[in-house]
């Protein structure tokens, strides 16, 4: 009937080989969840219709189930990211709430909530802090619609605090009708990817406006270069993978 449907199924790739391989699969078939690694597990966070988390041990090849999410945060089409050594999910049905889980409690918490009321595009972490990417002229927002623009948001994981470093902005060269992207944050930077184009977020620094926490706004948008796959299917899903660096061949064999 072409509507997607929940799966169970795990794969992995190893770059040194350059191929797929299956490993156990989930305890719970799920769609629409959040993956994310932490401290050497995957988690497996909501889905459709599910409270439900489990965490993925790689070294053991075993699923097992950790803390659900709070009861009435269904979190289906949400954004999830790690900070000092946390995850932190929001969006998507959770709207502006923020929940928090710490491994070492195997618990949830509940976060201050964001003051946007735009639809939530991406969420990334960088340098304590959580960026928090909205999409404008959703849930009722006139003048963010009549903007189209991203607002951006971002909350100090230790603060406790959130403050706006960007409001209805365009990235340069965006259509005149956004759509969702995703997020990855690599040196310093955040890069946000779509099949319409790539650009990079550069935060606000200590010198400038928005630094420190709850100031005004200071954040921007510029061109990256990047290729944007356009023959790629499905979702694009960018992400940060650091391999061992190759020995030179002169160096190879030595003691």
């Amino acid at each position: 009937d072409g509507r997607a449907r929940p799966s169970d199924q795990v794969f992995c790739y190893n770059p040194a080989t350059e191929r797929w391989s299956t490993v156990r699969p989930l305890c719970q078939a799920r769609s629409q969840l959040q993956l994310l690694a932490l401290d050497g597990h995957l988690y497996a966070v909501g889905g459709e219709c599910l409270l439900s988390v489990e965490r993925y041990d790689p070294r053991a090849d075993r699923w097992a189930a950790v803390a659900p999410l709070p009861r009435g945060a269904f979190a289906v089409a949400h954004e999830a990211t790690t900070c000092n050594g946390e995850i932190y999910v929001s969006g998507g049905s959770l709207f502006y709430r923020l929940l928090k889980y710490d491994p070492r409690r195997d618990e949830w918490q509940e976060c201050p909530c964001s003051s946007s009321r735009e639809r939530s595009a991406a969420m990334v972490a960088l340098d304590g802090f959580i960026y928090r990417f909205d999409l404008g002229g959703g849930r009722g927002d006139s003048q963010a619609a009549e903007a189209g623009g991203v607002s951006v948001f971002r909350y100090h994981c230790l603060a406790k605090q959130w403050s706006r470093c960007a409001a209805h902005l365009r990235p340069p060269g965006a259509p005149s009708s956004l759509q969702p992207f995703r997020c990855v944050a690599l040196h310093r930077t955040i890069y946000c990817v779509s099949r319409a184009g790539t650009w990079r977020f550069v935060p606000p620094q200590d010198s400038e406006p928005g630094a420190d926490v709850g100031a005004g706004e200071g954040g921007s948008f510029e061109p990256a270069p990047l290729r944007v796959p356009l023959d790629a299917r499905g979702a694009l899903f960018p992400f940060v993978l650091n391999l061992p660096e190759k020995p030179d061949r002169g160096e190879e064999g030595a003691a």
